[in-house]
């Protein structure tokens, strides 16, 4: 005759049944959910099985075992039963009642201090291989968070976290059911991390973590839950680094929070430029312009063709110094923009521009093709030496390194053949002191003179 649910099985060694069917959403505790703890995807899932049943009992006691059916289990975690499937439910359990939660009970911000419990997951488990089952024991400690709480819970739906795939993203999954249960809609991406017990140093380039983390999160919630519309955003954008992400619920109108009103900042206003803008806003402020909300009130009042046909004007001015002579400041060039010294000769001065941004778009080429060749010397330092081009190599810097420091010499401009070689490595495009060693370089490769390929090959 088959158990049920809350029959006592034994006068000695009482041992409630517990079935696996739930009608409502399951209340968490907030403290339980987020405990840290390191199980994996089926131990956590079985957990919060069990954990999920116990939460439906009246009356709780850690000297009862509840019992459970492995076949149900192995269902529930949609385990394949062709093989095995009781040694997957079974290992799964065992790794479950060798581990414990850290749960935090109090926690001080300004002292950085926490107060901890540490409680095993389970106090004992028992297998009967007679009847097909398992039971568990729950530690005393472990009672407060399963019952008799008002307050500071989550309500989730069990089926819909057992649907998730992946340890993260049912991570990820709880703490934004957690946040929106609160009223909380965005959180600092370290604050994030923290929630999913996750070191705030991991994925130090948030491109990554949007990839591994938020976006997989995101196919999984949208698939496999109620929220068919759930995505996350951020407020990072063009080269300012992300710092906070933002829950949107959009196939839930109530939850949907109008957008924050926000200080528009000079990163803000540099970040929304459009390339040629952006490129231009750049080129300025390698010429040391400051600061930078000088330099983007200048790209922002005056047109393209009066920007670059003065910075045409402005470098060959430059190039016209001699030695005796000052060089040329950025406040110079602001001037020639603001009185638009190449006025009577536009046309010339946007034609030299234009040669100019093909030379730049030269540049960026030569960059790769520089990597390329120092990947390839790298690799193949011995073949590379042996046939004589590692010096032919050495030559073509050296030459065009020497001919850029007299060059240099000549307009009086200090120049540091060891540092612009580092900073050429490093792609460094700002950097005025290298910008005449790569643009001597790539006119000698434009101009057929000298060529990379007898390198690679």
């Amino acid at each position: 005759m088959p158990q049920k649910k809350g029959q006592l099985v034994s006068q000695t060694q009482a041992c409630v049944f517990q079935d696996l069917d739930f009608d409502a959403p399951t209340k968490f505790a907030n403290e339980l959910m987020f405990a840290k703890h390191s199980m994996r995807e089926n131990e956590m899932k079985i957990w919060l099985l069990t954990m999920a049943s116990l939460a439906k009992e009246t009356l709780l006691n850690h000297d009862v075992l509840y019992e459970y059916k492995i076949s149900v289990l192995a269902d529930k975690l949609n385990v394949n039963k062709d093989k095995g499937w009781r040694n997957i439910i079974r290992e799964a359990i065992d790794q479950v009642s060798d581990k414990s939660l850290k749960i935090v009970k109090r926690y001080s911000s300004e002292e950085d201090k926490h107060n901890w419990l540490k409680i095993p997951l389970y106090n004992s488990v028992e297998y009967n291989d007679f009847n097909d089952t398992v039971s568990v024991a729950i530690n005393q400690k472990m009672l407060p968070y399963l019952q008799d709480f008002s307050e500071k819970f989550t309500e989730v739906d069990i089926d819909e976290m057992l649907a998730i795939r992946g340890i993260t993203q049912l991570k990820v999954f709880m703490v934004v059911k957690e946040l929106i249960a609160e009223g909380t809609y965005s959180i600092s991406i370290e604050r994030f991390k923290e929630r999913l017990n996750m070191p705030v140093t991991s994925y130090a380039n948030f491109r990554d973590f949007q990839r591994d983390v938020l976006k997989k999160a995101e196919n999984q919630i949208r698939k496999n839950t109620s929220l068919k519309q759930f995505h996350f955003s951020h407020d990072g954008k063009g080269r300012r680094a992300a710092t906070t992400i933002t829950i949107h619920l959009t196939d839930v109108e109530s939850k949907v929070l109008p957008a924050p009103k926000k200080i528009i900042t000079t990163e803000d206003k540099i970040a929304n430029l459009d390339s040629e803008h952006l490129r231009l806003f750049d080129e300025f402020s390698s010429f040391g312009i400051k600061p930078e909300s000088t330099c983007l009130e200048i790209i922002n009042t005056y047109s393209i063709d009066v920007l670059k046909s003065n910075l045409a004007y402005y470098k060959e001015q430059l190039k016209k110094r001699k030695p005796e002579q000052e060089p040329l400041s950025a406040g110079y060039l602001i001037t020639c923009v603001k009185k638009d010294y190449a006025k009577s000769r536009r046309k010339s001065w946007l034609r030299k521009a234009d040669t100019n941004s093909s030379v730049e778009t030269e540049l960026q080429k030569t960059d790769m093709q520089l990597e390329d060749v120092y990947k390839t010397c790298k690799n193949n330092a011995g073949v590379i030496i042996k046939k004589g081009n590692m010096k032919n190599l050495l030559e073509i810097f050296d030459s065009a390194a020497i001919a850029m420091e007299n060059m240099a010499g000549n307009m009086g401009i200090p120049y540091d053949i060891g540092d612009a070689r580092v900073k050429i490595q490093k792609r460094d495009l700002r950097n005025k002191e290298t910008m005449f060693f790569r643009e001597h370089l790539a006119q000698r490769l434009m101009s057929g003179y000298i060529t990379m390929d007898m390198f690679i090959n």
